[in-house]
């Protein structure tokens, strides 16, 4: 029992919900583990890497009308009742794309690239929103670096089999494991909620709240979305989130470019080597040829190959090999740094989290991630080799996934449940994806001003998102500060009591 109690934080009788909530968000992240990877090949084995930005820009859309029609019965139905039903029709979801992905093409892949981007974020705002409502802020220092080392966990074990399905004959099943795991996270979470429930002393160790924070918020029209910004407080926790989707869409799009461009190479090495053309000429051609539509690049093959047609069939079977090795190699790194991501969250949250929650505070350990942030923006002003920009995205990914996630979550402890359920899924969704859109359309307008009117180099374009995102990252260095120091100052008052 000690040996439980030091290992989670928790105290005698904090135990039980202290360990389902972890195996709850075990289970949730390893179910994501299966489908992000998934989603990713899956789009860039079939698309250009550079429409990704017009993907960003209709997926906040998306993710607000789910939400808000998600606000919409949280006035109605009860709210442990409401994520049961939404979590019975998102494990439906993925087994309907287990049968539709493979038969739908394009199409297919497309809607199911949307859904993967908007369901997770819903899912697992709800279940922390649960987490948050049955633990105290005490409780939550002591507990949510071992409650989030579970998401972590799950991270390595979902990048892991995803990493193995990739490469088995199971390879089209992902979708099935990642539902069951769905389930089993659903049933963990409603045993922490009862476990929570049936204790006598529940009022006593409630959240300790201001009047900033305990007001009811209404989900009439914009009036949640107008109350992120005249609560200063949620207001920091919402820069926080658009700021860090925003900094990490500006360096995805540099970084899938190149990811893309390396294991394209490497894969026409290997599977073109005998093609009698330059290769700037052959792979030009191989990025052309993947945005075309199927039924057009058969004909494509064969022009490209007319002045040796006896090649033609020789290039086609290259080709699926081409795509079919590539699309594995990429689904394999990303996997791959996942899984580190998740080794070195975990040290991060087992070790380090309790320290800095209990002894420094959280408006330190909320600014830990935007000063990674601003070394991560200078050092992509210069070239970078792959492993590099593998290290950059496993330390970024570690920190934000883990220590500045457990941080966040322990900020709404002291907020108000209409908080935790109609505000909070707002921040981690529409929220979030507006820093995608963001993040598009400045590419998109530096894109179109700086190298089609201007004629200047792409890269020129890369450096000026990059000094923009930079700005966005100290705005939110300030207004997390005060947040932090809100939550602080409210710990310090409760302890003067």
């Amino acid at each position: 029992m000690r040996i439980l109690e030091w290992l989670t934080g928790a105290r005698r009788g904090e135990i039980a919900q202290t360990l389902y909530s972890f195996l709850a968000l075990f289970f949730l992240l390893l179910s994501y583990y299966l489908v992000k990877p998934l989603r990713n090949s899956q789009f860039l084995s079939s698309f250009d890497p550079n429409i990704l930005p017009l993907f960003y820009l209709i997926t906040p859309i998306i993710s607000l009308i789910v939400t808000k029609i998600f606000n919409h019965f949280c006035d109605r139905i009860p709210k442990y009742r409401l994520m049961v039903l939404t979590y019975f029709l998102l494990m439906a979801c993925k087994l309907v794309f287990l049968v539709y992905l493979p038969l739908g093409g394009k199409v297919a892949m497309v809607i199911f690239y949307f859904w993967a981007s908007v369901y997770f974020l819903l899912a697992v705002a709800l279940l922390w929103s649960c987490i948050n409502t049955i633990f105290s802020p005490d409780q939550g220092e002591r507990s949510f670096g071992f409650v989030a080392l579970g998401g972590t966990i799950g991270n390595i074990f979902g990048a892991v089999v995803s990493s193995w399905i990739a490469r088995s004959p199971f390879k089209d099943q992902a979708l099935l494991v990642a539902s069951l795991a769905m389930g089993a996270a659903l049933g963990l979470i409603l045993l922490a909620i009862k476990t929570r429930e049936a204790k006598q002393d529940a009022v006593e160790h409630a959240p300790a709240q201001d009047q900033e924070l305990s007001h009811r918020v209404s989900s009439r029209g914009w009036a949640d979305l107008g109350e992120l910004w005249i609560n200063r407080y949620i207001r920091g926790i919402a820069v926080m989130v658009f700021a860090l989707a925003l900094f990490n869409t500006v360096v995805d799009f540099q970084s899938q470019k190149m990811i893309d461009t390396t294991y394209s190479e490497s894969n026409y090495a290997r599977h073109f080597a005998w093609l009698q053309k330059p290769p700037a000429e052959g792979q030009a051609f191989l990025q052309n040829l993947r945005q075309m539509p199927v039924s057009e690049q058969r004909p494509a093959m064969h022009k490209f190959m007319s002045k040796t047609p006896a090649d033609a069939p020789r290039f086609e079977k290259a080709w699926k090999a081409y795509t079919d090795q590539k699309e594995t190699d990429m689904r394999d790194f990303f996997s791959r740094t996942y899984t580190y991501q998740g080794i070195l969250g975990a040290f991060l949250l087992l070790v380090i989290s309790r320290l800095l929650f209990r002894h420094v505070g959280l408006r330190f350990s909320t600014l830990i991630l935007p000063v990674f942030s601003l070394l991560v923006g200078l050092a992509l002003f210069f070239p970078l080799e792959i492993m590099v920009l593998q290290v950059l995205m496993v330390v970024g990914g570690s920190l934000n996934y883990s220590l500045n996630n457990a941080t966040k979550e322990l900020l709404y402890t002291v907020t108000s449940e209409d908080a935790r359920f109609k505000l909070k899924p707002l921040i981690e969704g529409p929220v979030m994806r507006f820093g995608d859109v963001s993040a598009s359309l400045i590419k998109l307008v530096l894109g179109f001003v700086l190298v089609n009117l201007l004629k200047s180099p792409t890269h020129y374009a890369d450096w000026l998102s990059l000094v923009l995102a930079l700005g966005v990252v100290a705005f939110w260095m300030v207004t997390i500060s005060y947040t932090g120091g809100h939550y602080d100052q409210l710990k310090r008052k409760k302890s003067s009591e």
